[in-house]
């Protein structure tokens, strides 16, 4: 997440205000109270916020996309992009590669995204993709 804000600030010269939230439960809540001009979502969210005593928190593989149908049931129009570290989204079940995912998400649940993107901690190829499709937007 920090090299994700890290990026971010220097794309917009520090002009960006950012929100993080780690968990499900958050992210839909803070998306529902506030707008966003863009949401950027991990798809496999964790189920909860890392709290003493509250256990682990563990990743969700569809909670993206729940975080997603959240922002597209909304009167908002916030852009989404879907960032993952896996080559692959669980869509109902079955593995999309990400490059594919952008497509699938509009066929099935008429979702549209800005764009997906795999993020790969020593590769910077996440950052050309991410200004790519802030570039269009």
């Amino acid at each position: 997440m920090e090299g994700i804000r890290s990026y971010l600030s220097e794309i917009f010269a520090g002009k960006i205000e950012v929100a993080e939230c780690q968990a499900l439960a958050s992210a839909t809540a803070l998306l529902a109270s506030q707008t966003f001009d863009l949401a950027i979502i991990d798809m496999s969210i964790h189920s909860h916020e890392p709290e003493a005593g509250a256990g682990s928190p563990f990743p969700l593989s569809s909670g993206g996309l729940d975080v997603l149908f959240e922002i597209a049931c909304s009167e908002k129009n916030t852009h989404c992009i879907i960032l993952t570290q896996y080559p692959d989204i669980d869509i109902e079940s079955l593995p999309i590669p990400v490059y594919l995912a952008k497509n699938e998400i509009l066929e099935k649940f008429d979702i549209e995204v800005a764009g997906c993107v795999r993020y790969l901690e020593n590769d910077n190829q996440w950052k050309a993709d991410i200004f790519s499709i802030l570039e269009q937007l």
